[in-house]
């Protein structure tokens, strides 16, 4: 009963934030006559096809860049709505099986500038789409410099030891699905892994939206 209650007050929820932000009936990147983005768009996207340890969607320039920006620090929660199909294309065509998710945490600062984690929405949505469950135990302990204003090295040393858990209870023996927007040198990205492998985790798979070039 518990369980159907929150699923409704979910759906209620989306409902009410799609009459206060009505969804365009453009398309968020040209302005055509397509709701979301269109297929013009979508097919500028530079794919990425080198995944490794990391799972992109795409590269980040041009049209996915664009929706980034947009969702990141204009709040177009469209935007974000459109990186979240990206993000359960990738799960589907990888047949990615996972017993919940995680996300990068903001740091503070970041967080009052913002006012929301991107990577915590993302994770939040796909959570409520895939019916599995989001843990939101992973917390940043340390403060770091910016990482775009660092060489490579200077990154992995910046993050080194940045995250930690609240409890691992939740994630001990389970396959994970770690959430971030983009990544660039995957220091961030990994430094989280290791630490999640540390306490227990059985399985990592990093997912993001786009991958930066370096």
């Amino acid at each position: 009963m518990g369980k159907r209650i929150v699923e409704l007050l979910i759906s209620l929820k989306d409902e009410l934030l799609d009459i206060i932000y009505p969804p365009k009936n453009n398309c968020i990147i040209c302005e055509s006559e397509f709701s979301g983005i269109c297929p013009l768009c979508i097919s500028q996207i530079k794919r990425v096809k080198d995944n490794e340890s990391v799972i992109a969607y795409g590269y980040y320039s041009g049209v996915l860049k664009q929706l980034i920006l947009e969702f990141k620090y204009k709040k177009s929660f469209v935007a974000g709505s459109i990186l979240v199909e990206f993000l359960l294309d990738l799960i589907q065509s990888n047949n990615i099986s996972i017993d919940g998710i995680v996300f990068i945490p903001s740091s503070k600062k970041a967080l009052k500038q913002r006012g929301f984690n991107q990577c915590e929405y993302l994770a939040n949505e796909l959570s409520k789409k895939l019916k599995v469950n989001l843990y939101k135990d992973v917390i940043k302990v340390k403060n770091t410099k910016e990482q775009k204003l660092l060489s490579k090295e200077e990154r992995f040393k910046n993050i080194s030891g940045a995250f930690d858990l609240i409890d691992n209870s939740n994630i001990k023996n389970k396959k994970l699905l770690l959430i971030d927007d983009v990544v660039t040198t995957g220091a961030t990205v990994h430094e989280c892994e290791k630490m999640l492998k540390k306490n227990g985790a059985k399985s990592i798979k990093i997912l993001t939206v786009a991958k930066s070039y370096i």
